[in-house]
């Protein structure tokens, strides 16, 4: 039996909080907070963290049946001392973002334009890596790394770089076939990987509206973060994560 009692978050972020339970167990919630710095908009739309969870839970249950390892401990949403929340394993982070692209949108149009053009869908996925850095460290929000600099500044050798790419090209397949037998396009999404105790490199952290871009197949609507970046008022980002989860049937 888990408790909550007495414990104050090992980690607490803008949008999650993680609690450790035991050596190699923690409990991962959720919080309300979306921020834009290119829309320069941060708030709290209560309701997000909720679709968020039960979003997440689902892709990583989805992951786990494809043979991916994540972090997961449990397959279900557990609720401790009143927080609702997801156990997942003890992990060494790699302090990257993973990205990969189907569709020009976002920054790459904003950084390239001469090469891009918005909605262009790339022949072959683009992959992105990102260092985890915020942008008070040194006035760039996680600045791109490229495969010589990973290696070369050591966040990886070259032997996990090609497994984690592995990982990243196949955890985008899955998701892109599992939105599209929806009526969803998905654009582009990012995700975190690490590696749990015996060096296995895993899905971690989060995969859900907030991560992921998605719009309906035939509107171009936007159905994940996106609806927050166009500025829409609370309730319609709000209805947009739910229809998100309403179309893949998660509850």
């Amino acid at each position: 039996m888990y408790t909550l009692k007495n414990k104050m978050p090992e980690i607490e972020g803008k949008s999650k909080k993680i609690f450790k339970l035991n050596e190699n167990t923690y409990f991962m919630c959720f919080k309300p907070h979306l921020r834009s710095i290119t829309s320069k908009r941060e708030e709290n739309i209560k309701g997000t963290d909720h679709q968020r969870l039960i979003a997440n839970m689902y892709f990583m249950n989805l992951l786990e049946s494809k043979g991916i390892r994540t972090q997961i401990k449990d397959t279900k949403i557990q609720k401790i001392d009143g927080e609702e929340g997801i156990l997942v394993k003890k992990v060494k982070t790699i302090p990257l973002e993973f990205i990969c692209r189907y569709y020009a949108a976002g920054s790459i149009v904003r950084l390239y334009p001469s090469l891009v053009k918005e909605g262009q869908k790339f022949k072959t996925p683009l992959y992105k890596f990102d260092l985890k850095q915020d942008i008070k460290v040194a006035g760039v929000d996680d600045p791109t790394l490229n495969e010589n600099y990973i290696i070369g500044l050591e966040l990886l050798t070259q032997e996990e770089f090609e497994k984690a790419k592995n990982v990243l090209a196949q955890v985008g397949e899955i998701i892109r076939e599992n939105l599209e037998k929806a009526d969803m396009k998905l654009i582009d999404m990012k995700m975190e990987l690490g590696f749990d105790e015996e060096g296995n490199i895993v899905v971690i952290d989060e995969i859900s509206q907030d991560c992921i871009r998605a719009n309906d197949i035939q509107t171009g609507k936007s159905l994940t973060k996106d609806s927050f970046r166009q500025l829409k008022n609370d309730e319609e980002v709000l209805n947009a994560y739910i229809e998100f989860n309403k179309r893949l049937q998660i509850k």
